[in-house]
């Protein structure tokens, strides 16, 4: 399942890049957040793993995922190295007059065939709006 939101924030990128690349600040805007702790000693970037659980139902869904991409101040991505497949990104782009469009992109597919790919599509609304209340939050956050 491939899951794509936005939003425009009234800050520069270099702003947003503050927050999106500070690990400690995943639990002030991620919604449905349940764990986050990070597992490696390296600092912030491509290689930083984390171990993350997100609530999605009653379901904590999740594992250790690692750092793929470190493009200050445009993009951070990681995948999953444990736990359901997953991908993930954070896309910075100038939107003009010191705007910023933040996009979040996730791609994940649980194990099962296809009463995995059921429990993707039945998932799909819930992680959408979680989505959705993640970029709310990092906006209030970066606008505040």
């Amino acid at each position: 399942m491939r899951l794509s939101r936005s939003i425009v924030v009234n800050v520069e990128p270099h702003l947003v890049w503050k927050h999106i690349s500070d690990p400690g600040c995943y639990p002030e805007f991620m919604a449905n957040l349940e764990r986050w702790e990070i597992v490696t000693d390296t600092p912030a970037g491509v290689g930083a793993r984390y171990t993350v659980h997100w609530k999605v139902g009653s379901v904590p869904i999740g594992g250790v995922i690692e750092v793929s991409e470190f493009d200050e101040p445009r993009d951070l991505a990681w995948i999953g190295i444990t736990g359901i497949t997953l991908r993930g990104r954070f896309r910075m782009r100038d939107a003009g007059d010191g705007r910023t469009k933040v996009s979040f992109r996730l791609a994940y597919e649980a194990p099962g065939g296809l009463l995995g790919l059921i429990a993707d599509r039945v998932a799909a609304s819930q992680v959408t709006r979680t989505m959705d209340e993640t970029l709310r939050r990092l906006k209030h956050l970066v606008e505040n």
